[in-house]
């Protein structure tokens, strides 16, 4: 008994200790100013006003252009006309930059415009897409989508958020610095590819082997990604601006089933249906690890200084209590996604005759992957969870491995950190992991500093409508995003 008391004593002391520890962390970790980053050029009132009219009717008009990514649709038949109207309407609508810089079609559709710099470093490259994913719901829309309709300072349309307006935000500021005179110190690459929504597999992968072949350095690329977010980051009241590092891979595995069918009056309980129905059910009920590393690590702990105290010591502890913090974000669909690899059932094929007993079942899985875990890890773990060597396990479509983690400093991240600060008052900045996929998988090869980023203010109204229905974006909303690149250009 003695032994024992002395044992608990000792722990309670550890405990307590572990306690003031990190409460003692959470205290310290106080946050910094959020408003000590001046803009890089002061415009007057009315300036920003003339940016954020133009600007808005300039978009829409862009919106009308149908660049549609179908996924049965090849480089020759996906919207060749529209694409090449597309590429002459810009010219027409920025005719400084037509004039000023390098203009060259890649792979039939894809731009590359280049703005010369007079420094010698290597150039910072922005990327967008042109294309923009199917409407078969278009008659739910308030406004067509390709109607290009401005109502009470909102643009309704396919491309609003999803990406004609980082392409569009992009011209026109690179338009308006060149109106202004402003310096452009660095090269400014633009590339635009035309089938994003698709893969990307011509178009930015295309412009990516046009740099390496011909010798172009690259020093950091910004595309899209998380913007200035509300509400997204618990305990956090300040609005967020996520600079996402990496992306998940992805990968689409089958599972397929052979057995002897027949009459579907002397059924074998073993079948093809019942064998890969059950090996779905393990699947289903298993999860791949959870883990905090880099870049979601980075995100916790760079915003616990801004959160009230609870989550601050929760987040500023993780050597702590980072079991915690994994069971609550595993409680979100949303969250759940942003620390391990996901798995999900997406289709199902067995049987053409409802008494006929189907020889072969299968269904394709797709899978999200954390960085750092690879397509034949993950592969190799179905097989072991599966465990039924009569479940054949294959590769469905070509998948790619997540990206690599970029800097969350350095060269890109701090121009682009700054440049949000400055624009979006108290507004914290933090690295994040971007859970779908951008063009940016194209250009591993060519950088590896790439930073996931749109200036734009979102909201879980038209957050929920990329990809969705009334797709929408104001007019203040895309003038600041205007306003945005305009200083960012001037920090490089």
């Amino acid at each position: 008994m003695p032994v024992l008391k002395r044992f608990l004593k000792i722990l309670g002391y550890v405990i307590i200790a572990t306690l003031l520890t990190a409460m003692g962390i959470a205290l310290l970790n106080q946050p910094k100013s959020l408003s000590n980053t001046s803009k890089s050029l002061t415009l007057d009132a009315a300036y920003r006003q003339s940016i954020a009219n133009t600007a808005l009717e300039h978009l829409a008009q862009a919106t009308t252009y149908r660049i549609v990514g179908y996924d049965d649709a090849n480089n020759d038949s996906i919207n060749h006309n529209s694409i090449l109207a597309f590429h002459a309407w810009l010219k027409r609508t920025y005719p400084l930059l037509a004039a000023r810089a390098n203009w060259e079609v890649i792979n039939q559709h894809s731009l590359l415009i280049t703005l010369k710099g007079s420094s010698k470093e290597a150039a910072a490259m922005f990327i967008g897409h042109m294309d923009v994913v199917p409407t078969p719901d278009s008659a739910q829309w308030k406004h067509g989508p390709y109607s290009g309709r401005i109502v009470k300072d909102t643009l309704w349309g396919r491309g609003a958020l999803d990406d004609k307006n980082v392409v569009i935000g992009l011209m026109e500021a690179a338009e308006r610095t060149l109106a202004l005179g402003l310096p452009i110190k660095r090269t400014l690459l633009f590339g635009f590819g035309h089938d994003e929504e698709t893969g990307g597999s011509h178009g930015a992968s295309a412009i990516a082997q046009h740099l390496i072949k011909h010798k172009i350095p690259v020093a950091f690329i910004s595309d899209e990604g998380f913007g200035v977010m509300k509400g997204i980051v618990p305990g956090l009241k300040n609005d967020c601006a996520i600079i996402g590092l990496s992306e998940k891979g992805f990968v689409s595995v089958k599972l397929k089933v052979k057995q002897l069918g027949g009459h579907s009056a002397w059924p074998n309980p073993e079948n093809a249906t019942a064998i890969l129905s059950k090996g779905l059910s393990k699947l289903e009920h298993h999860q791949f690890a959870s883990n905090l590393e880099q870049p979601v690590r980075g995100l916790f702990t760079e915003a616990a200084p801004y959160m009230n105290f609870g989550y601050r010591l929760l987040f500023s502890n993780l050597w702590l209590t980072a079991p915690l913090v994994k069971m609550v974000l595993q409680g979100g669909e949303k969250t759940a996604a942003t620390i391990r690899t996901t798995h999900v059932t997406t289709i199902m094929r067995a049987g053409n005759k409802e008494n006929v007993v189907p020889p072969t079942a299968e269904a394709i899985v797709n899978l999200r992957l954390f960085p750092g875990h690879s397509i034949a890890a993950a592969m190799d773990e179905i097989k072991d969870v599966l465990n039924d060597p009569r479940i054949e396990i294959s590769t469905y479509a070509e998948g790619r491995e997540a990206t690599p983690v970029s800097a969350a400093n350095g060269d890109g991240y701090d121009q682009i950190k700054a440049a949000i600060q400055a624009n979006f008052t108290e507004t914290v900045v933090v690295p994040g992991l971007v859970i779908t996929g951008t063009d940016c998988k194209n250009y591993t090869a060519v950088t590896n500093r790439m930073y996931r980023f749109v200036p734009f203010e979102f909201s879980a109204s038209n957050l929920s409508s990329i990809h969705g229905i009334n797709e929408h974006i104001t007019r203040k909303q895309f003038g600041k995003g205007v306003e945005f690149y305009m200083d960012l250009f001037q920090r490089l």
